[in-house]
């Protein structure tokens, strides 16, 4: 499987699982199923192009600039999507539901970030 293509299923999946639980625990946050698939499909195609700017351009020695970067950068995808998405089938409301959602789904980035950078296991015949 090419590289870019696993990345991108790694990444639907961890914002699938995360925005699906930080749906559930706050009750400012609400996605309806049909946009749910949109608004992850948008997600993902921000953070996969952002984080590769990111991993770019960013010593990896530079953990806190990472860190800080990483939250800018899910607080600005979860921004746009909410700009992209209807509010019928997307909304983030009240600034405490903002930083738990964007703290959730940050989490399952850095998550996604190990999965995605993990060595790939050798081949034995």
């Amino acid at each position: 499987m090419p590289a870019v293509l696993k990345s991108i299923l790694i990444s639907a999946a961890a914002n699938t699982v995360s925005l699906a639980l930080a749906a559930w625990i706050f009750e400012g946050f609400t996605i309806e199923l049909g946009w749910f698939v949109l608004a992850v499909v948008i997600f993902t195609v921000l953070t996969v192009a952002l984080r590769g700017v990111v991993i770019s351009s960013v010593n990896r020695f530079m953990r806190g600039y990472t860190i800080v970067g990483g939250l800018v950068l899910t607080l600005l995808g979860l921004e746009v999507t909410d700009l992209l998405v209807p509010t019928a089938g997307f909304s983030i409301d009240g600034w405490g539901t903002w930083l738990g959602v964007t703290l959730i789904v940050w989490a399952a980035g850095v998550a996604y970030g190990e999965v995605d950078n993990a060595a790939p296991q050798q081949r034995t015949r």
